[in-house]
């Protein structure tokens, strides 16, 4: 019988691990701020949120005249799920069925890239391409504009 009480505890202890390590994720996600970026020769200067979440789910947004290009950051897996859940409210699963039913339709997803050293090429590349990061890569980053606050 004596066993048996510290198997008795261990759902509790389990229980208040995985309570105490949810929380830390969620501090650490909520001190990782993103931003929308362009290559410094864009001529895109602003985008708002709203303009963010047309142009990712493939409503054609014009700014400054030019037809703007989202690009699709999986480098950053936190920084990805971040964005997806608080600009464009849904998760990756759903995003990627919306995404799938676009294409269906004759739609064109957005490229995504799992390097970073790809998606900066892609963005230099394309002075209407927009992706989203974290500030202090995009600080850190060489080539490119913050063009947006998420």
């Amino acid at each position: 019988m004596e066993h048996d009480l510290p198997l008795k505890k261990l759902p509790i202890i389990l229980l208040a691990a995985y309570v105490a390590l949810a929380a830390a994720i969620t501090v650490h996600a909520d001190d990782r701020h993103l931003v929308m970026v362009a290559a410094a020769q864009s001529a895109i200067t602003a985008i708002s949120p709203a303009e963010v979440r047309r142009a990712y789910f493939g409503v054609p947004i014009v700014i400054a005249g030019h037809e703007v290009r989202p690009l699709r950051n999986h480098s950053d897996p936190l920084a990805r799920e971040i964005f997806l859940q608080k600009t464009l409210f849904m998760s990756a699963a759903a995003y990627e069925r919306q995404i799938t039913m676009r294409t269906f339709r004759g739609g064109v997803a957005p490229p995504s890239y799992e390097r970073l050293d790809d998606l900066l090429n892609a963005l230099y590349a394309d002075s209407n391409a927009i992706t989203f990061m974290d500030h202090e890569t995009a600080a850190g980053t060489a080539g490119i504009k913050i063009i947006g606050e998420l």
